[in-house]
């Protein structure tokens, strides 16, 4: 708190200002919209005699304020649901209340835009919660494989999807409250991995506590003589789904890379108990995870909040076998195993064997009533799978490579010297403002340090709080103004903008110093995204980029019944799909394939788990399961984004599908067009898979409507080739599984082009690929600039996308072409 109450009067925070470009409007629209109301409306809605405190005789069309915008909402949605004007008066024809609302529709869209343009102008915006948290990594040397900065910030606000947008961004007291901690707590991580620490052993062995619901069971079957695990870490109740080492419950005492061995074994894969009373996938290899926990941050035996699988490895049926790894742990966490492919629902488990396999089960027990008197005969005499554990050994931390530059670069040596403060301040402010700071920032910074000297602190102490300081001051936080101006800072934020598209962090040493010595030309700046592309560093730009421009950070909101989709839990499908996605564009960009494999590519990388999801689970070896490869498809059903089951399950509701929900998706992301959103009176439709409707006929009922049938017949027909996938992505033929609903995936296009399946509307978005290549580009646009692309952006768009035209729109000459852009030097 001292740190807090210190600093916090220090944390200054800037403002920008957008300039607003006034768009022309469209003058026919509006005297069409103004004589309608006069007509129709005015009677009622005016000064006079203001009807529900709505007057539109003086509704200025001209104006965007917020007030104006929800006055022509408001009139759109009432000529939409037909409730206006009222049926005791006049009635505009049929075609002239579609073509009004058509016209204010254009009308209410220009004003939106005028109210967020920046004039083509990247706004001042700060860092998201993901760059903050990879810069502070990059600067500070900190591994966030268990440590997490930002894991109290409030969600950033997103604008069409993007994280990233600056005036969607704000910066709040709570934000402000939490970068102070943020600072502190990063900052005091960072020396203490500083440390040298001498390697410690642990053995566990003999008696394994592992939970209260399973303590009596363990006992009585083995005396607690093994670590078993049953479950996979989804189930909502879990039992063995974590295997923690009680016995470590402080922890490893500090950072660094540990070897664990593990000796282990496959127990009953081969058991004679049914599916449906197990319900686990016992045809694969049982794998065996390992992921971190800590006591102080929740129970060990169930989900905790930062837990990435450390990693896996196949467990050999039946035989103990020692198996080693090597695994990240931070100081306080200790390894906890898992069974990644383990059972679900293992807790109704115990009751189901009872019940399904009586026969099996002894006379003298067989009825046990009470899931107590079960589970203790099923661990004890019965055949559950399991991975039984029955050593554990641990030892580390190991000798850190880095340690030494990590020193050097902090400290100025293995020990910190306090003649060399100001030099070290220099040094970091540089690196952390992504530009070169001038003397009296440094003056700053320094006074800072010798106030905390004076105080009594030590002079180690003094420096940690002063660059503490640095982490919170608005040029750490804020980028730097768009490169407009000429020289060094242009420069700079050139390579800025440059890293933060492409590495999703600070720019690196070689971009910075191509930076001060002002080299940062177009053709450097291709070079140097060549560079930063090969890089594993670009990593984050691809899962960052997809989470924007495809929606995958939502993946997992609505997640599947769990009844009905078993799979998705217990193969942790969810971060699988997101992996697949990001493979397969990591290949594109690898091999400078074309953009439209997006749409048509016949393959994509998959792991055991999903090859089986897809039905080709013969490409993926059993002994690799848990590594992804490229697996082929025979037909164009599967094959591009829109077989991925990442697309399939975030454009579904979690429960079943939705074609106006998966046309949405399709019309948005992949052909650039935003559908309207529906008035607010009109409720959502749900398919019905209980009667005898399917969700296309209800569909059509919707659309006798033809205020609702403008937006549909272009929504709908991109959903229904989508129907053929279930909401986890899983290919189907009938909605309801006694198969008296069949699905019929074929459309009708807005211009009459008619498709019968996924196959022939891939097609068709092929032949139309000017759409898909100007919306990538963009997303890729707004990704890299942090502002929405506007209507004026739209030539230099164009030249963009002919630039790589000739070359099949090859994704990496796409990229290229957006850096190279006067768009993005702007």
């Amino acid at each position: 708190m001292r740190f807090h109450s210190l600093w916090f009067s220090l944390l200054v925070m800037a403002c920008g200002h957008a300039s607003i470009l006034i768009l022309t409007s469209n003058s026919y629209a509006v005297e069409k919209g103004t004589v309608f109301l006069k007509q129709f409306c005015s009677n009622c809605h005016s000064a006079d005699d203001a009807a529900g405190e709505r007057d539109f005789s003086s509704l200025d069309f001209e104006q965007y304020n917020l007030e104006t915008q929800i006055r022509v909402q408001e009139v759109i949605d009432q000529l939409t649901l037909g409730t206006m004007p009222p049926e005791d008066a006049e009635q505009p024809p049929k075609q002239q209340r579609l073509e009004v609302i058509g016209e204010l529709t254009e009308i209410l869209t220009q004003m939106r835009a005028k109210s967020q343009s920046t004039g083509g102008k990247t706004v001042l915006r700060r860092l998201t919660r993901r760059e903050y948290r990879n810069t502070i990594s990059d600067l500070l040397g900190i591994d966030m494989v268990m440590f997490d900065p930002t894991i109290e910030f409030p969600g950033d606000s997103l604008d069409g999807g993007f994280d990233n947008v600056g005036h969607a961004l704000i910066t709040s007291g709570f934000l402000l409250e939490q970068y102070l901690q943020a600072a502190d707590a990063s900052v005091e991580k960072a020396f203490e991995q500083l440390k040298p620490n001498s390697p410690q052993s642990w053995v566990f062995k003999d008696y394994f506590y592992q939970q209260t619901e399973l303590r009596s069971a363990h006992d009585k079957a083995f005396k607690h003589r093994y670590l078993c695990l049953y479950d996979h870490r989804n189930n909502d109740k879990p039992q063995g789904a974590y295997g923690p080492l009680y016995d470590l419950t402080d922890g490893v005492p500090s950072d660094g890379v540990y070897e664990v061995k593990v000796y282990a074994q496959a127990l009953h894969r081969n058991t004679p108990y049914s599916h449906e009373a197990i319900q686990i996938d016992n045809a694969e290899p049982f794998r065996m995870g390992i992921r971190p926990g800590r006591v102080g941050i929740g129970d060990m035996a169930h989900t905790q909040p930062i837990e990435p699988l450390l990693a896996e490895s196949p467990i050999q049926d039946e035989e103990l076998r020692w198996y080693t790894f090597n695994i990240p742990l931070d100081q306080g966490h200790s390894p906890r195993f898992t069974f990644e492919n383990g059972a679900h629902n293992t807790r109704g488990a115990f009751a189901r064997v009872f019940r399904v396999h009586r026969e099996l089960i002894p006379e003298d027990v067989r009825d046990s009533k009470g899931i107590v008197n079960q589970r203790n005969w099923v661990l004890k005499d019965g055949l559950i799978p399991q991975i039984r554990i029955h050593e554990v050994h641990l030892h580390g931390p190991l000798p850190n490579p880095d340690l030494t530059s990590r020193q050097n670069q902090l400290l100025g040596g293995t020990e910190f010297n306090s003649d060399k403060t100001r030099a070290l301040v220099t040094n970091f402010t540089n690196r952390a403002f992504r530009r070169p700071v001038q003397e009296d920032e440094i003056d700053s910074f320094m006074r800072i340090y010798d106030l905390r000297v004076e105080d009594g602190h030590l002079p180690l102490e003094a420096y940690k709080d002063t660059l503490k300081a640095v982490l919170c001051s608005p040029s750490f936080l804020y980028f730097s103004p768009s490169p407009e101006t000429e020289g060094v800072s242009r420069q700079h934020a050139l390579a800025e903008r440059l890293a933060y598209f492409l590495t999703s962090s600070m720019p690196d040493s070689q971009l910075r110093a191509l930076a001060e010595n002002q080299k940062l030309d177009s053709q450097t700046i291709r070079l140097e995204a060549l560079r930063l592309l090969a890089s594993s560093d670009s990593d984050r730009f691809i899962a960052d980029f997809i989470d924007n421009w495809l929606g995958l950070r939502a993946l997992g909101s609505m997640p599947p019944d769990p009844d009905s989709f078993r799979v998705y839990y217990a193969s942790a499908l969810e971060e699988e799909m997101k992996r697949e996605t990001q493979l397969f564009m990591r290949d594109l960009i690898d091999r400078n394939a074309s953009a439209l494999r997006f749409l048509n590519a016949r393959y994509t990388y998959a792991n055991r788990d999903l090859a089986k999801l897809y039905g080709v689970e013969n490409q993926v070896p059993v002994g690799k399961a848990e590594e992804f490869h490229r697996v082929e498809f025979d037909s164009l059903i599967r094959g591009g984004l829109l077989g991925q089951a990442s697309v399939l399950t975030v454009s579904a509701n979690g429960v079943d599908t939705s074609p106006v929900t998966r046309g949405v998706w399709i019309s948005k992301n992949i052909m650039g067009i935003q559908p309207p959103l529906p008035p607010d009176n009109i409720p959502d439709i749900d398919p019905d898979v209980r009667g005898a409707q399917t969700i296309r006929q209800q569909l059509a009922k919707h659309r006798e409507s033809a205020t609702c049938n403008q937006c549909h017949r272009n929504i709908d027909p991109y959903g229904f080739a989508l129907e053929r996938f279930d909401p986890i992505g899983r290919l189907r033929t009938h909605y309801d599984s006694s198969n008296k609903l069949p699905i019929d995936t074929s459309g009708r296009l807005p211009g009459g082009r008619i498709f019968s399946g996924p196959e022939q509307l891939k097609s068709i978005l092929v032949e139309n690929q000017a759409f898909f290549i100007r919306t990538l580009t963009n997303s890729l646009l707004v990704h890299a600039l942090g502002r929405s692309i506007e209507p004026t952006d739209r030539g230099e768009v164009e030249e963009i996308t002919l630039a790589v035209k000739g070359h099949e729109y090859a994704l990496r000459d796409l990229i290229l072409a957006v850096v190279t852009s006067e768009l993005f030097s702007r």
